[in-house]
């Protein structure tokens, strides 16, 4: 008879499901891709075919967010509708309680939370970069340009230990490069080439046509050596120079949290990144929250129309993300931990639905 009951409540499910994944997507693609798109064919003339292009990669980046969305709204509609038919007080009084009735929304909740973490990490980082190569490649105004004014400082232990400037950087090549090399806190040498190129598989930089100018301690230096090549040791490979350029969006969380190892080693704030990652997890996570909280909201007959759930999930999604930009406020000002600050509206949300449920159970 359980099984009989949750294949039920699954058909229930399904189609609000895949009602609220195309009308979410209809409204998110609109607003935060279409108008983008329609501009730039209208005012830059990019050809129709490759922003159709830009938009069908662009689209798994928002489906990560629409997921949660759309099991929220399956829950709500799925509940009302068997509450307005009077089918929950029948099962209720069949001795089947509201929370045997709500399993199979929290596996479904759990299924398409992990189908969209694994979304998220196989198909948007690939999705973005292909969207943001096509952009470069057709817009006129996106050339293929070089890194200049590179700026790199690098700490060993917390303490300054380089500093690294280059004017120009192309693939492995630094152009006009200044290294100033500390000790205990004081400058010792400075370092001028007109080139360095990386010496792959030796992991250092030989550098060419520069001076060296050591420095005493009083901050004075009485000579320099000049040289036509020089192998020098640097921790940092050209992809490294090239950081900046990286986007969370466009890394898997192994990727970022490498990419985080990297920022601190520079001793840079990776205070929004660490939320970040937690946030690449959070998200997906979301759908669990809103199949807990989607349920008992939709046990009010009242809310059986498919118009006045889509209006009510809504709501909730405003408040949700509302909560979201707060909780992450909060953490890039370090009053939470980036863990908590990405984890707490999940954690509030799903509160909430858990109290609602409790409440109604004990009706």
């Amino acid at each position: 008879m359980f099984k009989i009951i949750d294949r039920y409540i699954f058909k229930e499910l399904f189609e609000p499901f895949l009602f609220g994944l195309g009308a979410f997507t209809a409204i998110l693609s609109s607003s935060m891709v279409m108008f983008e798109l329609v501009r730039a064919v209208v005012l830059k003339g990019m050809p129709l075919f490759v922003a159709a292009q830009i938009f069908l990669y662009k689209l798994p980046a928002i489906v990560v967010y629409i997921f949660p969305m759309a099991t929220l709204l399956a829950a709500l509609l799925a509940f009302a509708r068997l509450s307005g038919d009077s089918e929950i007080v029948a099962f209720r009084t069949s001795g089947i309680s509201l929370y045997r009735l709500i399993v199979p929304v929290i596996v479904l909740g759990l299924l398409v939370s992990f189908t969209n973490l694994a979304f998220s990490e196989i198909v948007v980082p690939e999705a973005n970069k292909a969207a943001k190569n096509l952009l470069i490649e057709t817009s006129a105004k996106h050339k293929p340009k070089l890194q200049n004014n590179v700026f790199v400082p690098e700490l060993e232990h917390g303490t300054l230990k380089r500093i690294y400037y280059v004017e120009r950087l192309k693939g492995n090549i630094m152009y006009d490069v200044i290294v100033q090399e500390f000790s205990n806190g004081k400058l010792t040498q400075i370092i001028i080439a007109k080139e360095a190129m990386w010496k792959e598989g030796q992991d250092e930089w030989l550098f060419k046509d520069g001076r060296m100018y050591p420095i005493s301690d009083t901050g004075e230096f009485k000579h320099f050596i000049t040289f036509k090549e020089q192998s020098i040791a640097i921790k940092y490979s050209p992809a490294d120079f090239f950081i900046g350029d990286k986007n969370p969006d466009d890394m898997t969380i192994a990727d970022l949290k490498e990419f985080i190892a990297l920022k601190e080693k520079m001793g840079e704030n990776v205070t929004d990144f660490k939320i970040q990652v937690n946030m690449k997890m959070a998200i997906p996570f979301a759908s669990f929250v809103f199949a807990l909280l989607g349920a008992p909201l939709g046990l009010s007959p009242r809310r059986a129309s498919s118009s006045i759930g889509l209006g009510l999930s809504i709501i909730v999604i405003f408040l949700y993300y509302i909560l979201t930009f707060i909780s992450m406020s909060f953490g890039e000002l370090k009053l939470l931990s980036p863990g908590i600050a990405a984890w707490l509206p999940n954690i509030i949300t799903g509160g909430i639905g858990w109290y609602i449920l409790a409440k109604a159970t004990s009706r």
